[in-house]
């Protein structure tokens, strides 16, 4: 591409009359290079884009996006998978063609998204603070908030663990309280949620977690690991909870915080403007809630929290921190403690033994006296041994005649 001096020398020449061999001879330039700029009136010739070249990944690009969309990104594994789709090329034509695409991905995951009413929420967990003992000892105490997408409006709890059947006690009382289920929801990779990836790098979710989804009717979605911004609307709310109800809270107990913590819930964080969408909470629920799946009189998904304990001798099983009674006759068994709608049941081999309310304290002792009724005391119901006999008797002394003595002393005269 000529400069644009040199353009204008070649477009004085040509009104000076001279011809196109005169002007390539006196500027050095093709002919056909001053043919073209003359031709255009000076502008230089535009080239559209070269043909893209065929590739032969051409042919599987729409099963790539489609593994794409499952979550599939690891090169190695889609290239096995082409493989077997008998793609014939290599391995550096398909990172390059995954090459802007991550780069795409990656930009999205950052930028601010709106959804429709009622189509997605997202949940996270914060730690909130600690609820110590008289003993000293220290439990954490952790946030759970869901939030809806559209209107922002919240459930708010908390609870002194993540396992999994509090997570999904908890998102029960949020349908509940938000008066629907969202199409999908969204989440960190806890492994309460998910377990890993297979060997087809396909996610692997909690079983339990799978059956819950299934059974209340959303979708399960995964942020990419260590991107947090993708749960920008819920990251928020674990700040603004922690600056706004936290602030120079205090409490009496774990159900004291959390009855605080639903009214400040429902009378502040509600009834607020929303900084982003510009909208009071409520009001913006309001629109949203008939757009939820509704929960159709469901019952709860009845997930049990099992575990095996050993009874100990004085018929007791210790589980979370407090020890519950059981009839004395399976003290030294093994059982099964089930944890469900907060009662804590233990079984003996398929039977039930005791069910008891569950315990919010450490170090408690729930006793039902009647499981302790005719225990044993004293004896520990082993047979005695037998005890040990020792019976004392004099030496044997041997009697020898009277002869047996003089012979004896007749010898010894005669030396």
């Amino acid at each position: 591409m000529l400069r644009g001096m040199d353009v204008k020398e070649i477009l004085s020449l040509r009104r000076q009359g001279l011809s196109l061999t005169v002007i390539s001879r006196l500027t050095g330039f093709d002919r056909k290079t001053v043919r073209r700029y003359l031709r255009g009136g000076g502008v230089p010739p535009r080239y559209g884009p070269r043909p893209k070249r065929p590739s032969k990944l051409d042919r599987y690009t729409g099963f790539i996006e489609e593994r794409l969309q499952a979550g599939v990104w690891n090169a190695v594994v889609l290239l096995r998978e082409l493989r077997e789709q008998g793609y014939e090329g290599g391995y550096t034509i398909l990172k390059d063609y995954l090459r802007p695409k991550r780069q795409a991905s990656t930009e999205v995951a950052v930028r601010r998204f709106e959804t429709n009413p009622g189509h997605q929420a997202q949940l996270d967990w914060g730690h909130l603070g600690w609820q110590s003992w008289p003993d000293g000892e220290r439990q954490p105490l952790w946030g759970f908030v869901l939030t809806l997408g559209y209107s922002r409006a919240q459930f708010v709890d908390v609870a002194t663990d993540q396992r999994i059947a509090t997570l999904l006690r908890l998102h029960e009382a949020a349908f509940h309280e938000l008066g629907g289920v969202p199409h999908e929801i969204l989440y960190d990779w806890m492994k309460t949620i998910v377990l890993g990836r297979d060997d087809r790098d396909e996610i692997v979710w909690h079983p339990a977690f799978r059956e819950f989804a299934a059974y209340w009717g959303f979708t399960p979605r995964l942020c990419r690991p260590y991107r947090a911004q993708t749960k920008g609307k819920v990251e928020s709310r674990i700040k603004y909870l922690k600056g706004n109800f936290l602030c120079g809270r205090s409490a009496t107990s774990l159900d004291d915080l959390r009855g605080q913590m639903r009214q400040w819930n429902l009378t502040v964080a509600h009834r607020r403007i929303h900084g982003t969408t510009h909208r009071i909470v409520d009001d913006a629920w309001e629109e949203e809630k008939p757009h939820l799946q509704p929960l159709a009189g469901r019952q709860t998904f009845g997930y049990c929290h099992e575990e095996t304990r050993r009874v100990a001798r004085d018929a007791y099983v210790s589980y979370r921190g407090n020890r519950y009674s059981v009839p004395w006759t399976a003290a030294g068994r093994e059982v099964s403690v089930r944890e469900t709608d907060g009662a804590v049941e233990i079984r003996l081999e398929g039977a039930c033994l005791a069910v008891h309310p569950l315990s919010s304290g450490r170090h408690g002792v729930v006793t039902v006296p009647a499981h302790h009724l005719g225990i044993p005391t004293g004896s520990s119901g082993r047979a005695p041994k037998a005890p040990l006999h020792l019976r004392v008797v004099p030496p044997e002394v041997e009697v020898r005649p009277l002869s047996f003595y003089e012979a004896i002393a007749q010898e010894g005269g005669g030396r």
